[in-house]
């Protein structure tokens, strides 16, 4: 079966085959395992067998100790000194320097011993940096799963505080609104969009009583720079009755104090000005609405 993961089992395979201790068996099979196309094995393998490789090539050589090569020399000084009828038993029983008591085959036998110190080695080195990288692996895994999990978390939190100060605001609008439409003296002027922006809408809640206006827009997004302001129109002239602040959805509200000099008020209109206002239209209308009779 192939893996579309790493495991901590495929990676535990894959370093004991690189380190070669896996049984006949167990080798044979995850080589056929391999050769069935398992990327993912194939891909622990070569990161094992690279630090395998890596670790014989920096084994240090071994060097024999320097007393040896005293002895050795020791040994043919002696050797040398006998006539050549001596017989072999007579040179077996010369004694070497008070160092060389061990013979030559267990010189051989010890040598032999040391040079595999660096592989014995080497290869605890390798297991223990095996196991070490695949608990790393398997945290990293678990880690990136529990981060993957709180940022998940934390765009639903955002979501929900974006909904909730959405709700808040629309209900202190409804307020707003209501109060409006319990007075005694109101009217409200629909406002629908012109060719600038055909799907612009609004409305203005009028409070003839206190001389106050209370005004809804559906807007497309102001571009950079620029800001949609509310105009009152009279016989005479425009009067800028502020600015219409939006949220991230287009949608824009106001509460208005009218002046008290304005005594006719024939429309309300919308245009969308430089940022800070404009003493007097200077863009097109964007929505309009006029005063019923």
């Amino acid at each position: 079966m192939k893996h579309d993961l790493p495991t901590d089992e495929c990676q535990e395979t894959a370093a004991l085959y690189a380190l070669g201790a896996l049984s006949q068996h167990e080798a044979r099979a995850f080589e056929i395992h391999l050769r069935q196309g398992c990327e993912v094995c194939q891909r622990e393998l070569n990161e094992f067998t690279g630090v395998v490789d890596a670790l014989s090539t920096s084994s240090a050589e071994v060097t024999p100790p320097g007393y040896l090569r005293d002895l050795l020399n020791s040994r043919i000084e002696k050797e040398a000194t006998f006539p050549l009828t001596a017989s072999p038993l007579a040179a077996q029983v010369v004694q070497f320097p008070e160092r060389a008591q061990p013979t030559a085959p267990v010189v051989a036998h010890r040598s032999t011993f040391t040079g595999w110190l660096p592989w014995a080695a080497a290869a605890l080195l390798l297991i223990a940096f095996a196991y070490t990288l695949i608990n790393w692996q398997k945290d990293h895994r678990q880690l990136q799963a529990v981060s993957s999990q709180n940022q998940e978390t934390q765009q639903q939190l955002a979501h929900m505080r974006e909904q909730l100060a959405y709700g808040d605001a629309r209900t202190r609008e409804l307020e707003q609104i209501n109060a409006v439409l319990s007075a005694p003296q109101r009217s409200v002027i629909n406002m629908s969009g012109l060719e600038a922006a055909p799907s612009a809408s609004g409305n203005v809640y009028w409070d003839h009583q206190k001389n106050r206006w209370v005004v809804i827009a559906n807007l497309p997004p102001a571009p950079a720079g620029k800001v949609y302001q509310l105009w009152m129109v009279t016989p005479e002239a425009k009067i800028s009755a502020g600015l219409i602040e939006q949220d991230a959805r287009g949608h824009g509200f106001v509460v208005v104090d009218l002046p008290l000099n304005v005594s006719q008020i024939l429309a309300a209109a919308i245009t969308l000005e430089p940022q800070g206002g404009s003493p007097q239209p200077t863009m097109p209308i964007y929505a309009i609405g006029k005063v019923a009779v």
